[in-house]
């Protein structure tokens, strides 16, 4: 008996320290994009435009290099890169709006939560049994 406790209790940390899998945005390389000089927006702002991308990037500005999910899009009709970022910190902002010298907009998108892994649990222990015990002892307050 207190085998197969052991073994359920060694399998519940397991599952629990298990990650759970949500959608992020990651981060598209976009220095092979070739922006193209408009009217509205001539080489020497493409160039500068370019410097912008470099610096993000780079990720200087960042306290976690590489554990953001970012996206950089050029927009050539306004002469602007707009970052589209889950996540950033005061701090981490502050810095990309100096290094991107007014050329930079930031997007926060939107961060969905993680799942709760405790249907799963339930369902794993109980067979389902669990899930809709939960459900109706505590689903309906």
């Amino acid at each position: 008996m207190r085998t197969r406790v052991a073994a359920l209790a060694a399998l519940l940390l397991f599952l629990a320290g298990a990650p759970a899998s949500a959608q992020t945005l990651t981060t598209q390389p976009t220095a092979s994009v070739n922006i193209k000089p408009t009217d509205k927006c001539p080489q020497p702002e493409i160039d500068q435009m370019q410097k912008v991308i470099g610096f993000v990037e780079g990720q200087s500005w960042s306290e976690h290099p590489g554990s953001q999910g970012l996206r950089i899009v050029p927009d050539t009709s306004t002469c602007r890169v707009v970052l589209k970022i889950n996540k950033v910190s005061n701090i981490e902002q502050a810095s990309l709006e100096r290094g991107g010298e007014g050329r930079l907009s930031i997007e926060k998108t939107k961060d969905y939560a993680k799942p709760s892994r405790l249907p799963l649990l339930l369902w794993v222990i109980f067979g389902g049994a669990g899930v809709a015990f939960v459900f109706v002892r505590y689903g309906r307050r």
